[in-house]
């Protein structure tokens, strides 16, 4: 069985032009309602209006497949055929309105100075049918039908040529401000990449270089212990600089679709790598588990590489342990170690990891805290907003999720 090609969607002018084009289909059946109540309409002039209202009915339905095909001779035959039948209608009937209609759906389609001379015309030529009352259904004196549906007629085709205008500017500021908020995104990654890359490639980087120095100029002395030494150092050091690049380019192919408990074990994985390290991972959400959003989850990811790099760097800890918890509308991120600690109190300048987290929380609406003292080990704690839970389909009870131990 063969399916009907896809029909495209239009956009914001063609979504008004079908909306008018609503009562272009009504006012044909409305007036043959209307001159049966006085007359016998002619057989013609209901093929008439029936044709018109099924040519609008196919407009209605295929609008984007006509729309830009139209050309301006359509206007001024539509217009024309509009004003004969109400002509032989009367000015009474809701022809009027269809012809109305018209002229917005011109404004809508075509370019200002044809659509501005067919209203103008089709204005004269109704001033003409009130003049010489022809119609079944002729108009009275009233103010309605002498002053007001004239200027309607007139200022039909301008109004719809100021919506299009209209949606025309609010679409082009919607694409702008689609491309700020991208190019906000992109720069916002590159600081992010730029941080990571300061915070932990770089220095390494440098002790690497420094290293080689030492290793060259213990081979000058001869110094062959001295030499093995360096060169054990800089082994180490250059594993350490490869877990680092990996934790950065999970951060920039990260998997929106994958389990969050994953996410964190394979960043704690890329960060200890090569490190005597016992790290666990705790879940302790229930069910349902709520779950942070993008924003939140990318930031729970990037908090935990930094956290547990601090650890690897400086804490001289043993274990650290990863708490996921729901707190209300939140989702909470707690990493805990057992390493020396130090005071929060005091300044640490040159080093950006905690105010780079603390930026991270503060962009996609959580908050971080870090507790700390000397000799009682570091609690990093990250609490986002969490979206609302699905339903799980069965119960489980949390278990820790061993990622390495190590020897103590």
């Amino acid at each position: 069985m063969r399916r009907r090609p896809a029909v495209p969607e239009p956009d914001a002018v063609g979504r008004l032009a079908q909306y008018v084009l609503i009562p272009r289909i009504g006012a044909p059946g409305l007036s043959v309602v209307a001159l049966r109540a006085d007359h016998d309409p002619a057989g013609p002039l209901l093929g008439v209006l029936l044709v018109m209202m099924a040519l609008n009915y196919l407009a209605l339905r295929y609008w984007t497949l006509i729309e830009g095909r139209r050309h301006p001779l359509v206007l001024v035959l539509d217009q024309f055929t509009a004003l004969v039948v109400l002509g032989v209608t009367g000015l009474g009937t809701p022809m009027v309105l269809y012809l109305i209609a018209g002229g917005v759906l011109a404004g809508l389609t075509y370019r200002a100075r044809p659509v501005l001379l067919v209203g103008l015309g089709a204005t004269l030529v109704y001033g003409v049918l009130l003049v010489f009352r022809t119609g079944y259904v002729p108009g009275g004196n009233d103010f309605h039908t002498t002053i007001t549906l004239p200027a309607l007629v007139l200022a039909a085709g301008p109004a719809g040529v100021a919506l299009r205008r209209l949606l025309d500017e609010q679409e082009r500021t919607a694409t702008q401000l689609w491309r700020l908020r991208r190019s906000a995104a992109v720069r916002e990654e590159r600081l992010r990449v730029a941080r990571e890359l300061h915070d932990s490639l770089t220095k390494n980087l440098h002790g690497v270089w420094l290293l080689s120095r030492t290793l060259q100029s213990s081979l000058d002395r001869g110094d062959l212990t001295s030499a093995r030494e360096a060169a054990g150092v800089i082994g180490q050091t250059a594993e350490g600089l490869a877990g680092q690049s990996r934790v950065v380019i999970q951060g920039l192919r990260e998997n929106p679709h994958r389990n969050l408990v994953e996410a964190l074990r394979e960043r704690a994985t890329a960060a200890t790598a090569g490190h005597r390290l016992s790290v666990q991972v705790h879940d302790e959400r229930g069910t349902p588990r709520p779950g942070p959003d993008a924003a939140g989850r990318n930031t729970m990811l990037a908090v935990t590489s930094e956290a547990l790099h601090n650890v690897v760097k400086h804490a001289q800890a043993r274990r650290v342990t990863l708490t996921l918890a729901a707190a209300g509308a939140e989702v909470v991120l707690q990493i805990t170690d057992d390493g020396r600690g130090f005071d929060v109190s005091a300044g640490h300048p040159g080093h950006y990891g905690l105010v780079g987290m603390s930026e991270r929380a503060s962009r996609s609406g959580g908050k971080l805290k870090v507790l700390s003292a000397p000799g009682n080990g570091t609690t990093v704690r990250l609490a986002v907003p969490a979206r609302p839970p699905k339903p799980a389909k069965q119960s489980k009870q949390p278990k820790p999720v061993v990622l390495a131990e190590g020897v103590p």
